[in-house]
This record gives C-alpha cells, structure tokens and sequence, in this order.
C-alpha cells in the first residue's frame, strides 16, 4: 500500500474549475496518495519559493511527486502536471496518464487553452468546502 499523502497537489484557491478538479481527485483517490494546497497559502510559499521566481505569471496546477522525500521529490506544471496526476491515480486513468511521458509541447497547449479561459467557463466565486473525513488532506 502507498504511503498517504505521498504527492502535493497545488491549486489555484480562485478557481472554481480547480475546485472541481481537487474534488474529482479526492473521489477517485482511493489510497489517499494526494495531498492538497492552495497556491495562495502557506504551503506553496515555503515549496514553490524557487519556481515562482522561474515562471512569476504562473497560476496553473503544480504537482510535487514524493514531496516530502527530497531526494526523489519532482516539481510537474500544465498538462505534463496534470497527465502525471492521472497516471498516479492509477487504474484506468493511467491511459491518459501515460501522455505524460511524450514532450510537453505535444499537449500543454491545450492544457494551457483550458487555463486561459477557466474563468470565462465556471464561475470563479465557488468555494471548496471539503468533507470532515478529507481535512488531513489539505494543507495551509
């Protein structure tokens, strides 16, 4: 069995459709390997520090593997952070997940697409509210 809580997922707390991406997550999470922040909060200010500097407009999800482990941890952002979520939940979502091992110019332009019109496509005031029993998934 995987260690809980093994992967960070940063998003983006203003965005309705991530909301709705962390929540997608946390029902087909079934070995409870993904952890949860927003890129607003405490959380990403002490990890991201170094990678806001390097990309300063970026408000995309940002997937850290093996986050607390510095020795095997990895930083993936756009599409590429999105496929390797998918190939992490493992089961069927490793097909598209797979992906994830071609070059990033093959799919983040559509990632990035989806980005750049998110707020014209859910409204950005939802608010995640999360279930008791997923608490310890989040963090600051």
């Amino acid at each position: 069995m995987k260690t809980i809580g093994q992967h960070l997922v940063f998003f983006d707390g203003t965005c309705g459709m991530c909301h709705g991406v962390v929540q997608f997550l946390l029902k087909h999470d079934k070995e409870n390997v993904f952890v949860f922040a927003p890129l607003q909060g405490e959380t990403a200010a002490d990890f991201l520090d170094d990678w806001r500097n390097k990309y300063p407009d970026a408000d995309t999800l940002v997937l850290i593997e093996n986050y607390q482990d510095d020795s095997m941890k990895r930083i993936f952002m756009y599409g590429k952070g999105a496929l390797r979520i998918c190939w992490l939940l493992g089961g069927m979502w490793k097909v598209p997940g797979a992906i994830s091992f071609l070059p990033p110019f093959l799919y983040d332009w559509g990632y990035r697409y989806i980005a750049r019109h998110r707020f014209q496509w859910v409204e950005r005031k939802s608010c995640l509210i999360p279930k008791v029993e997923d608490l310890n998934r989040f963090l600051p």
